[in-house]
């Protein structure tokens, strides 16, 4: 349910609606499909997924993420990014 809610987001992203941050409780069947991003970077464009962004083995905990905005890597891939904690991650949606 969670991975179908996240794929009909970004699938809406890439149809030209933003959408408005929201919350998620993830179980631990959700955690794989995050990573986690090895900087908290202070504005979100395209370039933050140049290079190594991600520890690809570090994944959120089991409860709520605060899902915060939608963005297009220039490799044309949109992820949704989102916050737990003190850690920033995201979640990647190929078509």
């Amino acid at each position: 349910m969670v991975k179908a809610r996240l794929d009909e987001t970004l699938k809406q992203f890439k149809n030209g609606k933003d959408p408005a941050p929201f919350e998620l409780e993830i179980e631990d069947s959700d955690l794989q499909i995050w990573v986690r991003f090895k900087i908290d970077p202070k504005r979100f464009s395209p370039k933050i997924f140049e290079g190594e962004w991600a520890f690809t083995t570090q994944h959120p905990e089991i409860g709520k993420i605060r899902v915060i905005k939608a963005i297009s890597g220039e490799d044309g891939i949109a992820r949704l990014i989102a916050r737990q904690g003190r850690f920033i991650y995201a979640y990647p949606w190929f078509e």
